[in-house]
């Protein structure tokens, strides 16, 4: 039986569904939009297992007997470029890939950008209740990312202006006619950054786009298609799973009694602590990308032909009873917390510790500054973007107080 992934129902309240799912089996047929038919990975272990295995399951669908990267027989031209990225890729490429923007994203960099990060949340905040709004998605959730990933990129302000539409149809909305719009207008994107790289070439200045550009020029053997892909793929990972942890963090804080006064209380060290048993229990990642089976195998009884499609459902994996001491309560102190929020294996998320850091700032700012923070509107009236993968909120109206 099927998982109602992005329905309303599912989506406000999914640990009910996943707990029983995961009292029944380890493993659930589903079919996925765009991908078709796929076997979901429930269990904690399974999940990391295969996320980890990567003698046995490939990301890139070339690597299992397809002909395409996605292993679709369809893939629009705007795409095809695209598929050519560090999350679509097994090794040795997406090591290649990674290598070239690691630094930027390690644990080290991010501590130098926390202050700048914090006094952009306190700017986007203020200017949020001094023009009475009252969507945190839009206000805070969604433009303190892209803000972040535009600086850390290094774009110009021409760059961002054309960039801005045509990505927020990608990302901002569950309705698959205006991603469909937004991914034919991807040519005037290529064309955008085509030229940012060209003037970066000619006119370098900070930012991670002068130093692909230049790394790729100095050897790094980067191609024209594979600096596009990079660099937008990095735009769109960057802050959409952010902003969906920042809604959904504020949310369930705001509506599981004593948790925000519990966070108010924390100092620094136990918010991070509290903002990774967030991710675990809000899941706003739901799922991981498909691996495909390289070859006809068992995996924990299950019978796979080579091709086959996997998905790690990482929401489910991360309320398992097998690792996790109540499972389906919010612990702000959970110690250990092995959860799955940030992926595994080779393909671990790039930005784990910006969105760390971002998700905490965001948190730090609203729930330090606005002691009398609360919903605006009754919390089961909310809508969620209705797309299997994520969970998000449409739109988070609050009272500052």
């Amino acid at each position: 039986m099927s998982l109602p992934l992005n329905s309303q129902a599912y989506l406000h309240a999914p640990h009910g569904f996943l707990t029983a799912a995961l009292d029944e089996r380890l493993f659930a047929d589903q079919r996925l939009p765009f991908l078709g038919r796929c076997t979901l990975v429930l269990g904690h272990a399974e999940c990391l297992e295969f996320l980890k295995d990567s003698e046995r399951f490939a990301v890139d669908a070339r690597n299992a007997g397809y002909n395409s990267p996605f292993g679709l027989k369809f893939l629009p031209e705007s795409l095809k470029v695209l598929s050519n990225n560090l999350l679509s890729l097994d090794d040795p490429d997406h090591l290649r890939l990674r290598r070239l923007v690691d630094q930027p994203f390690r644990r080290v960099s991010i501590d130098e950008l926390k202050p700048r990060i914090r006094h952009t949340c306190d700017r986007l905040v203020s200017e949020m209740v001094e023009a009475g709004e009252t969507d945190l998605v839009e206000g805070l959730c969604r433009q303190l990312p892209l803000l972040v990933i535009y600086d850390l990129l290094g774009f110009s302000p021409e760059v961002r202006e054309r960039l801005d539409a045509v990505l927020h149809g990608l990302t901002a909305t569950g309705n698959i006619f205006n991603v469909l719009r937004a991914v034919m207008k991807l040519g005037s994107v290529r064309k955008a950054l085509s030229e940012e790289f060209e003037r970066v070439r000619k006119e370098p200045g900070p930012g991670l786009v002068t130093d692909l550009v230049h790394a790729e020029a100095d050897g790094g053997r980067m191609s024209n298609d594979e600096l596009f892909a990079m660099v937008f793929v990095l735009f769109v990972a960057g802050h959409e799973t952010t902003k969906h942890l920042i809604s959904t963090a504020v949310y369930t804080l705001l509506r599981e009694s004593g948790a925000a006064d519990q966070y108010r209380a924390m100092d620094s060290d136990a918010r991070g602590v509290a903002v990774d048993e967030l991710l675990r229990y809000c899941a706003p990642v739901q799922m991981t990308k498909p691996r495909h089976a390289r070859q006809d195998m068992e995996f924990h009884g299950l019978s796979l032909k080579r091709g086959q499609r996997l998905v790690g459902l990482l929401a489910a994996a991360n309320i398992d009873k097998r690792v996790f001491e109540d499972a389906q309560k919010l612990d702000l102190k959970r110690r250990p917390n092995r959860h799955l929020g940030w992926g595994g294996g080779p393909h671990i998320c790039l930005g784990l510790h910006l969105a760390r850091a971002e998700a905490q700032a965001a948190l730090d700012s609203l729930f330090d500054r606005y002691p009398g923070l609360s919903f605006a509107t009754d919390p089961a009236s909310l809508k969620w973007i209705p797309r299997a993968g994520l969970r998000g909120l449409k739109q988070l109206p609050v009272r500052f107080g």
